[in-house]
């Protein structure tokens, strides 16, 4: 057990938490936080064998000894896949303490920034991420503890790189997918076109007659404004799926976004099945909400088939900004997560990075993550990218 810094703490039975104690003990959880972000982002400069120098209880330390080997090889895997990250910035929002005797929970909305070592000219310089955390503190005659870290991730398998230790595992099914799916394979460097050699950014689509059907600048525009990272910065117009047994809150999220662009809605509650993927509305309650709105999978069929508001995308690094790209996870031909491209490197046909914004589980967002980390951390995945 690590010896506890600081002055001892006042007694947290008696309900009260002094204003001392508050500014001690956000001072502790940001440390604690920053100290998994310097590990993911600059573990070679890390000596020490701990995840961090906030002094901890034995209740925690096999925990931490899993997290700090889990990002150790995180770490190994980004720095392969595209130079991974060298700076992280980490604010805690939100912040509420409560005392349960002598321990003390501080929850908050984490927001982390990491740096990409690998920039381009106009393109983003790191991604960030917006996650509920819970961190509980026990009082000791010598200082604070950590006792207990909790990200509400729910079972998500799309834990962020500082919680690697965290993502559900799931179990490979299919061998194969029963539709087309995108192709996740790099071009070779004959196939990269001069721009994306260069480094520059593209704008946004072109000028064809079927783009000119949307407005994609309000759809990159409200991705851009609504990722989040606290409830605060949510549409409040539209309900979160995010909370237990709602099953995620990335396809709301997406289907907010294109009707941000022009999208109409089909159909209407009580007149028309929500079931039926012809239809795709917004009603004020979930029941009157069709599917295709909030279901991954039915979203695919109704923007795909139904509608013919997408075209199939063989190779998702053929992707352009304001595409869409969903994914099967666990390969069982039920699509698990949707996601909008905000950023892309390159102005021919291949991109050399695409930049992927979304929501996830409750106040899990993302903001312009590399398409090259999601497909490392997720390899054996099906993915299915839509033109849109």
């Amino acid at each position: 057990m690590a010896t506890a810094l600081g002055a001892s703490p006042a007694a947290a039975d008696s309900g009260e938490i002094t204003a001392d104690d508050r500014a001690r003990l956000t001072s502790l959880a940001q440390r604690y936080l920053q100290d998994r972000a310097d590990r993911l982002t600059d573990g070679d400069g890390l000596t020490t064998q701990r995840l961090t120098t906030v002094p901890t209880g034995t209740s925690v330390e096999a925990k931490l000894a899993k997290d700090r080997t889990a990002i150790d090889a995180r770490r190994s895997l980004l720095r392969k896949v595209n130079g991974g990250h060298h700076r992280a910035e980490v604010a805690l929002l939100d912040v509420t303490f409560e005392a349960r005797g002598s321990t003390v929970d501080v929850a908050f909305t984490e927001h982390t920034k990491l740096y990409f070592v690998r920039t381009y000219p106009g393109a983003p310089t790191f991604e960030e991420y917006g996650l509920q955390r819970r961190l509980s503190f026990t009082s000791t005659a010598s200082g604070w503890l950590l006792a207990d870290d909790v990200a509400d991730l729910g079972d998500s398998v799309m834990a962020p790189d500082t919680d690697p230790a965290a993502a559900t595992p799931v179990s490979m099914k299919a061998a194969s997918p029963s539709r087309p799916s995108a192709a996740t394979t790099r071009p070779t460097g004959a196939q990269l076109n001069d721009a994306t050699k260069n480094a520059i950014k593209p704008g946004l689509k072109g000028t064809d007659a079927s783009s000119a059907a949307y407005d994609y600048v309000a759809m990159l525009n409200y991705a851009n404004r609504y990722w989040g990272p606290t409830e605060a910065q949510y549409n409040h117009a539209y309900r979160s799926y995010a909370g237990a047994g709602e099953g995620g809150d990335c396809t709301n999220f997406l289907s907010q976004i294109v009707g941000a662009g022009g999208w109409t809605t089909v159909g209407s509650w009580p007149w028309e099945d929500r079931t039926d993927n012809k239809n795709w509305f917004y009603g004020d309650y979930t029941w009157t909400t069709s599917y295709s709105w909030a279901a991954a999978e039915n979203w695919y069929w109704f923007a795909a088939h139904e509608s013919g508001r997408t075209s199939y995308i063989d190779n998702v690094w053929k992707l352009w900004v304001t595409d869409v790209l969903q994914v099967d996870f666990d390969r069982n031909d039920n699509i698990s997560h949707s996601m909008f491209v905000t950023d892309r490197v390159g102005s021919g046909e291949w991109a050399s990075e695409v930049y992927l914004t979304y929501h996830s589980g409750r106040e899990d967002n993302k903001h312009n993550r590399p398409l090259s980390s999601f497909i490392a951390t997720h390899p054996d995945a099906w993915y299915y990218a839509h033109r849109t």
